[in-house]
């Protein structure tokens, strides 16, 4: 392909007089050479190198390698990627080796060959699934598998969060990555908790799905002594159980050796308001997570008496609400405490992100005192 070489302090003069013209070519980029110049692409349609407009600057032929495909679409048939232009996906969620997408209606017929696309462009994707929508009690999504790098459809996969592992199913189990930063929140909170109590952590999170918290806590060194676990999704619990497992045996302690065992430890398929009813449970808890959003501050009650009394205790947790409810949902909060004569010491009711034009997707976060 035919370059212009010019000095590299004159590069951006001579490109943006190229473009003007239409003499660049869009096949290749600015290309740095080894005397200090660079060199322009040009197209067919630029003049000659004897021509004066050039000032003297010599054209030169650079074999190029073409520029590597940088979207799906690059992989997608040109006329129909023309003609469905406002019906193609435009974004997707990937879940370790897994691509979630949603297909319009208008081209569903080429779903298979949106996927093959993507297979394409996106080298570390084993499967490309179409979103059908949620279903179920457990609310999970329906996924309907469009193409497979291997010839495998199993939904089962892995994620790196944090640093930490978790296996995940999305078509079995709710796990939403957007909320990594609200689990590196609670671990922080869980540090300051620690800092105020001079000693690790009992936790207990009852809606634990497949564990992300618990992959922030567990993984933090000296933080949690003890847990309790669960979720009561059996599909939710058979992976919890594989993520707090794998957790649990590469914890270590300050100098690198295996920490010492969780008591109490306990990975539990079952409502979460089961958990008060076992005596052993009672007054076990430091700090106490509750993520079931629409259920979330009415469930607050039944699970105060897990947590420890005569000390400080957090309760944190997330729920959706009404925005124009709001001040009554932190009274309800408020009310739930001090119905025990518990003690607020500090109290955050903040929103993390819009969940529709009504509501919002909140968190709370109670530090407490509870009598004996």
């Amino acid at each position: 392909m035919r370059h212009l070489s010019v000095p590299s302090a004159q590069t951006q003069h001579w490109l943006e007089l190229c473009r003007a013209n239409h003499w660049n070519s869009n096949q290749a980029g600015v290309t740095r050479l080894e005397d200090g110049r660079n060199a322009i692409p040009l197209a067919d349609t630029a003049p000659n190198e004897s021509d004066p407009v050039w000032s003297g600057n010599p054209h030169l032929e650079l074999v190029i390698q073409p520029k590597a495909p940088s979207h799906w679409l690059d992989h997608f048939d040109s006329e129909l990627a023309a003609k469905y232009s406002e019906a193609l996906p435009r974004s997707y969620e990937v879940q370790g080796d897994i691509l979630i997408v949603k297909i319009e209606d208008e081209v569903q017929e080429y779903g298979e060959m949106i996927a093959d696309a993507m297979l394409t462009q996106l080298p570390n994707i084993r499967l490309v699934c179409a979103d059908l929508g949620v279903k179920g009690e457990y609310r999970v999504r329906e996924l309907q598998p469009l193409a497979s790098r291997d010839g495998t459809v199993s939904t089962r996969t892995r994620i790196k969060e944090n640093g930490y592992l978790l296996w995940v199913d999305p078509s079995a189990v709710y796990f939403s990555s957007r909320l990594s930063n609200e689990r590196v929140e609670t671990l922080a909170t869980a540090k300051q908790l620690r800092s105020h109590l001079g000693q690790p952590l009992v936790v207990c999170d009852p809606y634990a799905g497949v564990g992300p918290s618990m992959g922030a806590l567990l993984s933090e060194i000296d933080l949690v002594s003890g847990c309790l676990v669960g979720d009561l999704n059996p599909d939710a619990y058979a992976l919890l159980e594989l993520n707090i497992e794998h957790l649990v045996r590469r914890r270590k302690d300050s100098k690198g050796n295996p920490s010492t065992p969780l008591f109490p430890m306990e990975v539990a398929c079952c409502d979460a308001k089961a958990w008060p009813l076992e005596v052993k449970n009672v007054g076990t808890v430091d700090l106490l997570l509750v993520n079931l959003p629409h259920h979330s501050i009415e469930h607050i009650p039944a699970l105060l008496s897990l947590l420890k009394t005569d000390q400080t205790t957090i309760l944190r947790g997330w729920a959706i609400v009404e925005r124009s409810v709001i001040p009554e949902k932190e009274i309800e909060i408020h009310d739930s405490i001090s119905s025990l004569g518990g003690v607020i010491e500090k109290f955050t009711f903040n929103e993390v992100k819009g969940f529709s034009t009504t509501k919002s997707f909140m968190c709370f976060e109670v530090w407490l005192n509870l009598p004996a």
